[in-house]
């Protein structure tokens, strides 16, 4: 191809790009319909929802400042995880939430990402020198031991609570989670904590894959980040998410069961285990209607 084709199909492509993005930014949205368009460092946010100042668990760090909107699925993902941690550890204090996104998304000053309504910062909940309950007073950097200090004060890591808050975001089949970020040392102290208290192989599991530390920027050792991914309306709607893309939320690998074929009965059993054999019976096998993919793997590869 010479250069002013391959100029011209660059051209198309971006034109194309460009008209798919006027359009998701024009068209009107279902009722009730977030729509996170673009990347969550490329992308911008319609009819976002917003995070009240406090609720049922959870408490904003900066009570009254503009950056608290978000999809719906991650306003949903916070308080649903706020509320079950408070349930399960009552008389402790509120989850701190921090910055989500501005009211239509765009760039952040404080932050790279944040961009398209999926991100939010949380404060990791803490103990005291003595274990009890403890308010986080800022961005409490903990080192591998779990230990933190300001102002001569001793904080502690507080693996309970923590890792409640993780297996409940990671186990909501509505929060969509694709990454929480955090340091590797505090990872393992979670994971270690997870494998002797929790009795769901499943949810450690998740968790060892979604607790990240990020190649890149701040190791992430005074707050969780949380990134949720796209539903499949937020999809057709321009949301944009980068991989991996977990098993356990791909909708495209639910099998419609509308589309399932009445179970074979031993003689098609039968006759496929004989087409193994005997190539000649491929002609009955079409004529049934089940196509090379219902074959036996010798017939069809011959």
């Amino acid at each position: 191809m010479r250069y002013a084709e391959v100029e011209m199909v660059r051209v198309f492509t971006a034109l194309l790009v460009a008209s798919t993005i006027a359009s998701c930014a024009t068209e009107p949205l279902p009722t009730g319909q977030t729509a996170s368009v673009g990347t969550v460092d490329r992308g911008y946010l319609r009819e976002a929802r917003s995070l009240p100042d406090r609720g049922d668990g959870f408490r904003r760090l900066r009570p009254g400042e503009g950056t608290r909107f978000g999809t719906a699925t991650l306003i949903g993902a916070i308080e649903r995880a706020s509320q079950q941690v408070a349930a399960a550890f009552p008389g402790g204090y509120p989850l701190r939430v921090g910055d989500l996104s501005s009211p239509r998304g765009g760039a952040h000053a404080r932050h790279r990402t944040h961009r398209a309504g999926r991100d939010a910062d949380l404060l990791f909940f803490t103990r005291d020198s003595g274990g009890l309950p403890a308010q986080s007073p800022a961005w409490l950097p903990f080192d591998g031991f779990g230990l933190a200090t300001l102002r001569g004060r001793v904080f502690r890591f507080d693996e309970a609570r923590n890792w409640h808050l993780v297996r409940t975001l990671v186990m909501d089949p509505a929060a969509r989670v694709k990454w929480i970020f955090c340091s590797r040392e505090l990872k393992a102290r979670l994971l270690r904590y997870a494998a002797r208290h929790d009795p769901s192989p499943r949810a450690v599991a998740r968790a060892t894959w979604i607790l990240h530390e990020p190649g890149r920027g701040d190791p992430h050792d005074d707050h969780f980040h949380l990134r949720v991914g796209c539903t499949e309306a937020e999809r057709s709607l321009g949301c944009r998410e980068q991989a991996p893309h977990w098993p356990w939320l791909t909708d495209t690998a639910r099998k419609d069961a509308s589309q399932a074929r009445a179970p074979a009965g031993d003689a098609q059993l039968l006759q496929w285990l004989v087409a193994e054999e005997h190539v000649d019976q491929r002609r009955d096998i079409a004529r049934s209607g089940l196509g090379v993919a219902a074959e036996p793997s010798a017939v069809a590869a011959r």
